[in-house]
């Protein structure tokens, strides 16, 4: 059994990297038994459904993941840039939900664990979710994405370790998140990057983590 986990593609976003999200969902279809994305694989602060839909390169992106989710079981947990996508997206074959328990492991997108998210969150929620339009014209970048060698490398220290407490308190064999775009596995804890910069994708197979890259 190989289930494919990715994170955090950004679809919508300009500079997320279209070519290889077209290419990691071809293996996918060639090569995985289960598939799981976890959040922010649209970006609907920046660029609203329908231009994700209907307009190139991100119609593209949008076509490769509903090709492969017709071929391979797939599920996508929403994370903090597509917010409600379970309320703004029927995409065909996926089944879209929040964070989730599957043999053990938990999956989550991981702003759970970033306090700049949780404190700021009703606030951005609310605009995203009520002003979706005006929020992406006059709003359009409200937490900066990670650039280069992770610019927010001490704030992804702290997610990682408020992940980690919440292991401690559980008894999961893994935690599988993304958010951060730093990818890496440390022991229980499992982040899959992104798919902007680290091009990182994460499979399990047969109970055991790999971390693999696209090739530039």
């Amino acid at each position: 059994m190989k289930t494919y986990i990715s994170s955090d593609l950004h679809i919508g976003f300009e500079d997320s990297n279209y070519p290889k999200i077209v290419e990691f969902f071809d293996i996918v279809k060639n090569d995985a038994d289960k598939l799981i994305l976890l959040g922010d694989i649209f970006d609907l602060w920046r660029c609203p459904v329908e231009t994700i839909v209907g307009e190139e390169p991100y119609k593209t992106a949008y076509d490769a993941v509903v090709s492969a989710a017709h071929k391979v079981p797939t599920r996508i947990v929403f994370g903090n840039h597509d917010y409600n996508l379970q309320r703004k997206m029927d995409i065909p074959y996926v089944t879209i939900s929040d964070d989730f328990v599957d043999d053990n492991i938990f999956f989550c997108h991981g702003w759970r664990f970033d306090v700049l998210q949780r404190f700021g969150s009703f606030a951005y929620m609310w605009l995203v979710d009520q002003f979706p339009y005006l929020y992406q014209r006059f709003f359009r970048s409200p937490s900066r994405i990670p650039r280069g060698e992770y610019a927010r490398a001490d704030l992804t220290t702290k997610i990682h370790d408020e992940a980690r407490r919440f292991i401690d308190k559980h008894t999961f064999s893994y935690l599988v998140m993304g958010h951060t775009h730093d990818p890496g596995i440390d022991g229980k804890l499992i982040d899959a990057g992104d798919m902007i910069d680290s091009l990182s994708y994460v499979v399990i197979e047969d109970g055991v983590p790999e971390l693999r890259r696209m090739r530039r």
